[in-house]
């Protein structure tokens, strides 16, 4: 299997793009019956507590991803996996042109940051998240990392299509998920105004009525996770090159975070 994979991987001879994070994320081509598939591999290392389950983190992205797919949820295309004694490989399609939903968050809540390179506003992909997310709950999926680094937008027809990636830890469901687990996903994104959660929370419960105690849960949510980041980075202080509650959450206005993802990159 695993020389099967190996043998239908091209990797640029330059290397590739490797992104910052936990896990080294490579652009490839994917040969498939005769096609180049544009692909990204993903290899992520088996530490103890993946021997222990049973199960790797690779391995559950990509039954994640075909589960996903199945139930009508945009996420790209799983095409193969690689088990090895010390990490496994989850391949997937490229996203072409696809920008972080982060791109937007860090726009508006960072001085002098460029705009998104896709024309579209902040509004509308604000929009799009809060529906994006309401269809995964109700379809049982419950994420647990959705926040604006794992969710990719590409432009169709002049609107927002949103990408769920980074698939690892979402957890599936036989029926909708209940109430908590909603705004525990719903605390992710890094949304730091009020305003922009309620927006968020709108599009989410639409049609309905967005429910009295709604925006004031999600930011106390908010302010939890803010806290507990905040005690990790302290806790941690050699890991100084990820800013406080940058991946988790999006970044801070006046952080000194890195810059976006290249276009058409995006995390598997």
């Amino acid at each position: 299997m695993n020389e099967s994979i190996e043998a239908r991987l091209e990797f640029p001879s330059e290397g590739g793009h490797r992104y910052p994070g936990r896990h080294e994320v490579v652009d490839a081509l994917f040969h498939d019956e005769g096609r180049a598939v544009p692909a990204v591999v993903k290899k992520i290392r088996i530490d103890w507590k993946q021997r222990l389950t049973g199960k790797t983190k690779g391995e559950r992205a990509f039954e994640t991803a075909h589960t996903m797919k199945t139930r009508g949820l945009p996420t790209p295309d799983p095409l193969a996996l690689g088990v090895f004694p010390e990490e496994t490989w989850f391949v997937c399609r490229r996203i072409e042109g696809g920008e972080q939903v982060r791109a937007w968050f860090r726009h508006r809540y960072e001085a002098n940051i460029p705009p998104p390179a896709l024309a579209l506003s902040f509004e509308k992909v604000v929009k799009g998240l809060g529906r994006l997310a309401r269809v995964l709950h109700d379809r049982g999926v419950f994420f647990r990392d959705f926040t604006d680094g794992n969710i990719l937008v590409t432009v169709d027809q002049g609107e927002p299509r949103l990408w769920l990636v980074d698939l690892e830890r979402a957890r599936i469901l036989k029926g909708p998920i209940g109430t908590w687990r909603r705004f525990r996903d719903l605390s992710r994104p890094g949304l730091n105004s009020a305003e922009d959660r309620m927006l968020f929370l709108d599009s989410y419960f639409h049609p309905e009525e967005t429910p009295a105690m709604a925006g004031l849960l999600l930011s106390v949510l908010r302010f939890r996770i803010r806290l507990w980041d905040d005690l990790k980075q302290a806790l941690r202080p050699w890991r100084k090159g990820r800013p406080a509650w940058s991946s988790e959450l999006g970044y801070p206005v006046g952080s000194t975070a890195t810059g976006r993802k290249p276009r058409g990159a995006g995390d598997v």
